[in-house]
């Protein structure tokens, strides 16, 4: 039973466990059935269904619910809500004989229209052609399996439509197993899709809501139907073979589902929303395996492992003369980053004091600052850390392309060491943002060269440096070292929603939300989403063109018809002062009350082909533009502080490593403002489906590789969903992302499966 190419649990499921439930207790009328969430079934696995009644109220009504979750989650997971409703004790007769209606028997209980059906085919009817109704439903998007083709065939008389169906040869000792086996009744339903002036006339259209559903007899094959549209909506009436009652249906109400509002239905599941973990090594610390070299790259770095201190290069350009003479190649190269600054562009820096170390390579700055080194400052005036941790990124680069192209380090390991510049635990802070770019774009090098880099990050404590050996034998790409324990980086899916989930408010509704990159593809859709959906009424949209922009004018007014007030300003966020400026320019009595930044700008290319250029030119709208954005407004009382950053941080993507760069740095910062108590929550989002969004400059072929990787793009209505979601959580980074695993187990078997 597919709609869309997407499998999903039919509606009239739902009404069978409806009715079985009311019949376990004591309630026989389904009086009210609302699906609210289609459910999904997974390509493989099972899914869990739980059905709850509420206690009676005086009348003996009970409220109901439908849940599901995937059968092979945590016990803790949460369950999905897909419909509600009542069951109540039956207060109608069954329809016994062949006059058109009657308002009560005689012993004055209510009773239902009374259908006659016995003869058959109905007389005065129309036949309708039912042969092509099949094929033609795989046009429309609804694919119907073996089981549920039971349409044999159809008349029309005035408004009524009536239908024979039954289950097809082979399925009918399924029947005896139901009231109204779910696939028989949704046959029925077919009915409505040969009627061209009737529900079917716009397309395909799913149950919704269900009214006064009784049974009277259970286990039927086959089926006479009659379906009348009323006040209520369609009216159904069943009978088996001779005629007899089976079950009746006051009203059934159809919508349309498109397909956005199936994509959303699918990515909204908290299934689709995941958070950065580090998980617990079991390895124990070792000392440098026997017969292997361990060195280290800069001046007198004095760094030990496993309480052996490590020959130093200066450089790479030492280690490569070092190569020249005859050294053997060693197997490991540790680089310390763990000084004050990494630094490429010496000539804007000069030391203010203290000992770094500072030397050229072809021609290329590859410098190390070491523990001890006093900061830097720039020649214009104190450097940000915007401005160093592009800087370190810089430096990497040229670190490895410089590694890369040597031959000689085909078989050697790069490890880079950082020290504060990830949260290996909830809560813990970011100590050095400035590396947090290099870890970004050492990711993406990872994935293009599998094998050729390590990434740890180490609390500084003796124990975890002599852990270093140890996790590294364990051949994970990114290791975090906590009091000599190794954790390797992982995503999981967040470990519980709230029942009845609300996304976090916007603030006081007199004050102003600021929105960046406005006039993108994202910023508008999440513009007309905060007014029209999160209540937001005062709206500053900040672009580099402003009101100027291509479509700023229509944006404004059709935000200004939703009820919002807007002001354009055109300026660089990445600018200090123009930001500065702009938000001074804020009412005193509509103050600033949410950021959200969606600013960006895509280079894409190797590892080989990036240069400095391309580096700084997609930082600095995110890395440059975030840091002015926290520090202009960290003493101001926000609600929210909402970064957009990409999945391209959280798994390297090849191909983007200034990219990776960029958003590590945005999901960092994130979780520097939440371990100091400030609103932040960073959005690591996959792959749009929008060719002007997220997906930037990929093109078809980009998107179809990328979804054989096991990545699904995200759909407007989806993401609107997930960004909602979110919202309700109090995690600083989340990785809204929509994950095709049945690709990812075929990368397992195959042996591909990155360790993430």
């Amino acid at each position: 039973h597919a709609v869309m190419d997407t499998v999903l649990l039919p509606g009239t499921a739902f009404v069978e466990l409806a009715l079985r439930a009311g019949h376990e207790a004591g309630c026989d009328t389904v009086e009210e059935l609302t699906l609210q969430a289609p459910l999904v079934l997974p390509e493989q696995g099972a899914v869990q269904l739980r059905l709850e009644l509420a206690a009676a109220d005086e009348s003996g009504r009970r409220p109901l619910t439908l849940h599901s979750r995937r059968e092979d989650v945590p016990a803790d997971e949460p369950w999905i809500r897909h419909a509600t409703g009542f069951l109540a004790p039956s207060a109608t007769s069954a329809p016994s004989d062949a006059s058109d209606t009657s308002d009560t028997s005689a012993s004055g209980e209510q009773t239902v229209e009374r259908v006659d059906l016995s003869v058959w085919p109905p007389a005065d009817a129309t036949a309708l052609a039912t042969e092509e109704f099949y094929e033609g439903a795989v046009a429309a998007g609804l694919g119907y399996g073996p089981v549920f083709q039971g349409l044999d065939a159809a008349w029309r008389r005035g408004d009524e439509l009536f239908a024979e169906i039954r289950l097809p040869q082979g399925f009918e000792p399924q029947a005896a197993a139901y009231g109204v086996h779910p696939a028989l009744l949704d046959a029925a339903l077919h009915t409505l899709g040969l009627d061209p002036e009737g529900e079917g006339s716009e397309g395909a259209r799913l149950p919704f809501a269900w009214t006064g559903v009784r049974l009277y007899a259970g286990g039927a094959a086959s089926l006479r139907v009659r379906l009348r549209p009323g006040a209520e909506g369609v009216s159904l009436h069943l009978a088996d073979g001779t005629g007899a009652a089976v079950a009746t249906v006051d009203g059934l109400v159809l919508r349309p589902l498109s397909a956005e509002q199936l994509s959303a239905s699918r990515a909204a599941y908290h299934e689709s929303l995941f958070r950065p973990e580090w998980t617990a090594l079991s390895a124990s610390a070792t000392d440098i395996p026997l017969g292997e070299r361990w060195v280290t790259l800069g001046a007198a770095t004095g760094f030990t492992v496993a309480g052996e201190r490590l020959d130093d290069h200066a450089d790479l350009a030492a280690l490569a003369a070092a190569l020249d003479g005859g050294a053997p190649a060693p197997d490991v190269v540790v680089v310390p980053l763990t000084g004050a600054v990494f630094l490429t562009d010496v000539a804007s820096f000069t030391a203010t004091g203290g000992g770094a170390s500072l030397a050229a390579t072809d021609g290329a700055a590859s410098r190390l600052a070491t523990d001890g080194a006093a900061p830097l400052t720039a020649t214009g005036g104190v450097a940000s850390i915007a401005d160093t941790a592009r800087a370190a990124a810089r430096n990497a680069l040229d670190l490895v392309q410089n590694w890369l192209n040597d031959q000689r380090l085909a078989d050697t390991r790069l490890v880079l060491v950082t020290r504060g510049a990830v949260a290996a635990a909830p809560g813990e802070d970011i100590a050095d943002l400035v590396h947090t770019t290099v870890w970004g774009l050492v990711k993406s090098a990872q994935s293009e060269n599998p094998g050729r880099f390590v990434l740890v990050d180490t609390d500084g404590t003796d124990a975890s440096q002599r852990a270093l050996p140890s996790v590294l034998a364990t051949d994970e790409p990114q290791l975090a070292l906590r009091s000599g324990t190794g954790h390797a980086y992982r995503l999981a899916r967040v470990p519980a929603l709230p029942d009845t989930p609300e996304p976090a408010g916007l603030g006081d509704p007199d004050g102003t939300v600021l929105l960046s990159g406005a006039t993108g593809a994202l910023g508008g859709l999440f513009a007309r989403h905060l007014v029209a959906e999160r209540g937001a009424r005062r709206l500053l949209l900040v672009s580099r063109r402003g009101g100027e922009a291509p479509g700023a004018a229509e944006l404004a007014a059709e935000l200004g018809e939703l009820g919002a007030e807007v002001t354009w300003a055109a300026c660089d966020t990445a600018d200090r002062d123009a930001l500065a400026a702009t938000l001074s320019a804020i009412p005193a009595e509509h103050p600033l009350t949410a950021v959200v930044h969606t600013a960006g700008v895509l280079d894409d290319g190797v590892i080989s082909s990036l240069t400095g250029e391309r580096i700084d030119t997609v930082l600095r709208p995110k890395v440059d533009a975030a840091w002015n954005l926290h520090e202009l407004t960290r003493d101001l009382d926000l609600a929210a502080f909402v970064l957009f950053s990409s999945a391209a941080g959280a798994f390297g993507s090849s191909g983007q490593g200034n990219y990776a760069a960029a958003n590590t740095f945005l999901d960092a910062l994130a979780q520097h403002r939440h371990a100091q108590g400030l609103p932040a929550g960073s959005l690591a989002w996959g792959l749009w489906a929008a060719a002007d969004g997220m997906a930037g400059s990929l093109d078809a072929s980009d998107v179809t590789r990328i979804s054989r990787g096991g990545f699904e793009a995200l759909g407007q209505d989806a993401g609107l969903a997930l960004f909602d979601l979110a919202g309700t959580l109090s995690e600083a980074v989340l990785v809204p992302i929509r994950i095709d695993t049945g690709a990812l187990r075929g990368q397992a078997a195959a042996g591909l499966l990155p360790p993430l």
